[in-house]
């Protein structure tokens, strides 16, 4: 473990109570508990029986760092115990968070990073102009007597140190670590991720022609050591911008949520057969490179081999059945989360900012509640990009990504015009 992953919540009340979990995790796909269980609603349960908030009220992010837990469940999750612990984790900082609570004064803020410094459209090849990107960062913070809690928003893949053997939580851990050791009485720093299906960061000039392992697959720390260092680079340069962010605008107005669950339609796929035999003649090439002692690296690269036709049958296996997928959106006073169950592109991020004005900042927050993949714009089907390759991965289809986004747009709207307003 190079560092460790948490698990971070804070309760708000005015009226109603939300609370806003963020969980340094690839994903967490509801169906990791196994057949008929559901870990974002037992979660949700476990809350509302010790602390009274309704499911409806619990939002479950996850910053999609790739040196954690596979629980976004492209393979079967072999550690149930684990998971457990897991569970148990999200619901013990959700019921300290309700506990803990006081009064405060909420405000909101934006800043930047520099443009291209942290964040870049990693499809940028398939657009005609300039990519879109989405370099800006917001800040809201919660302080009362001697105590504070803090939500950053930013948009890009926590990929800095993926495929190592590490377990870390990529700059987001950096970034947090840094505000609750910086910003006045913080309790916890949460990590609210954007939308950042097609959005990475640019590699690092003095380690992208590193390779992370040797030829005979063993790792190369040296490299190793030094994307961590760029890690921590990063993850400083980011708190230091949310650091420099003020608090523009108080927060005010009710406390209150909406969800709806829509059934988006899974993408199309093909037939199994022709994928079992290929499976079958790379695990005979497997078997017999280990039967002659082959050396590691070859074993290895067979084995890779191996896995990506297994993916795929898993994405194949999965079937076509429409799929059904909840939206969230908490309202916060003037500030609207919305939260979408995979990994929206910046282009449906950008549809949810703009219905930000004078009385409400909308921000997209992915990875909420389930782990469905990406959530692409339906043009992006037309282009040779990896998020709408055959795996499993990509689950839904072509129109899912742009209906869920209008759904949390109709959710927003249905939240400033109740009579609470």
């Amino acid at each position: 473990m190079h560092d460790p992953l948490f698990v971070r919540a804070t309760a708000i009340t005015n009226g109603e109570t939300v609370i806003v979990i963020a969980v340094d995790s690839l994903g967490i796909n509801n169906d990791i508990l196994g057949p008929g269980r559901d870990f974002t609603a037992e979660v949700r349960g476990r809350i509302q029986q010790q602390t009274g908030v309704p499911p409806t009220h619990v939002m479950i992010a996850s910053s999609h760092t790739h040196s954690s837990p596979e629980t976004g469940d492209v393979r079967p999750f072999p550690d149930q115990d684990w998971l457990a612990t897991f569970l148990d984790r999200i619901v013990q900082a959700a019921r300290e968070a309700v506990d803990s609570q006081r009064p405060v004064t909420a405000t909101i803020g934006r800043g930047a990073v520099l443009p291209g410094t942290l964040a870049i459209n990693r499809n940028g090849h398939v657009y005609p102009g300039d990519p879109p990107q989405d370099p800006e960062v917001t800040v809201v913070r919660f302080r009362g007597d001697e105590w504070s809690s803090v939500f950053y928003h930013f948009t890009t893949h926590p990929v800095y140190v993926q495929v190592q053997p590490f377990v870390s939580a990529d700059f987001p851990g950096v970034t947090s670590a840094m505000l609750e050791l910086n910003e006045p009485h913080c309790q916890a720093a949460l990590f609210l991720p954007g939308a950042a299906g097609n959005q990475a960061p640019p590699p690092d000039p003095l380690t992208h022609d590193g390779a992370r392992f040797d030829e005979e697959n063993n790792p190369n720390f040296e490299v190793i050591r030094n994307l961590f260092a760029h890690t921590a680079r990063m993850g400083m340069y980011l708190a230091q911008t949310a650091l420099d962010v003020p608090g523009e605008t108080e927060l005010s107005g009710p406390v209150t949520a909406a969800r709806r669950t829509v059934q988006v339609d899974s993408r199309d796929l093909p037939d199994r057969g022709p994928f079992e035999v290929e499976l079958i003649d790379r695990r005979r090439a497997l078997a017999d490179a280990i039967g002659r002692n082959a050396p590691k690296a070859e074993i290895v690269g067979l084995t890779q081999l191996v896995q990506d036709i297994e993916e795929t049958l898993v994405a194949i296996d999965r079937g076509t059945a429409p799929i059904d997928a909840e939206v969230q959106v908490l309202r916060i006073g003037g500030l609207a989360l919305a939260g979408l169950p995979g990994e929206p592109f910046v282009e449906l991020g950008f549809q949810l900012k703009e219905m930000s004005g004078d009385d409400r900042t909308v921000l997209p927050v992915g990875y909420a509640n389930d782990y469905l993949g990406y959530l692409t714009y339906p043009e992006a089907w037309d282009t040779p990009v990896y998020e709408v390759s055959l795996g499993p991965w990509t689950r839904i289809g072509r129109f899912g990504g742009q209906q869920l986004t209008d759904t949390a747009k109709a959710l927003v709207d249905e939240l400033w015009t109740t009579p609470n307003e």
